[in-house]
């Protein structure tokens, strides 16, 4: 019974992980230009 009930729920959590990842990897994908300004100026004070 319970390995019945973990068969179904594993994969819906292992999706749903993957989707909530990949939706934040794409967010912090696109900076905004003020993101991008202070990004661009820390490494430029720390080469």
């Amino acid at each position: 019974m319970v390995k019945k009930v973990f068969g179904w729920i594993m994969p819906i959590l292992i999706v749903g992980l993957l989707l909530v990842t990949m939706g934040t990897f794409k967010r912090s994908e696109t900076l905004t230009t003020d993101e991008q300004k202070k990004i661009s100026d820390y490494l430029q004070a720390n080469p």
